[in-house]
């Protein structure tokens, strides 16, 4: 004898605004908190490091940073090829 499983009906239909505090209530639970440490691949003025944890998700956003945990890793933006050559070239 088969089971009912209502999981396995049509799905009913979700409105968007259910849709869309469901996507907060993921998002609120996925980073809960401020990060409490700064991991960086470059110098961090404190005045920088500040501004990344009060606007973390925003950092992410731009891709200038990453949050795992408690962790906000923060990424410098990529430099041009003319920056490159300033900055790491040398006459010979």
């Amino acid at each position: 004898m088969a089971h009912h499983r209502p999981e396995l009906e049509e799905p009913s239909r979700i409105s968007l605004a259910d849709l869309r505090r469901r996507l907060e209530r993921h998002e609120a639970e996925r980073h809960a908190g401020v990060p409490t440490k700064i991991l960086a691949s470059y110098p961090v003025e404190d005045e920088e490091a500040a501004d990344a944890v009060r606007n973390c998700r925003q950092w992410v956003r731009d891709g200038r940073a990453s949050v795992k945990g408690s962790v906000i890793y923060l990424m410098q933006p990529p430099i041009t090829v003319e920056q490159w050559a300033v900055r790491y070239a040398t006459e010979h």
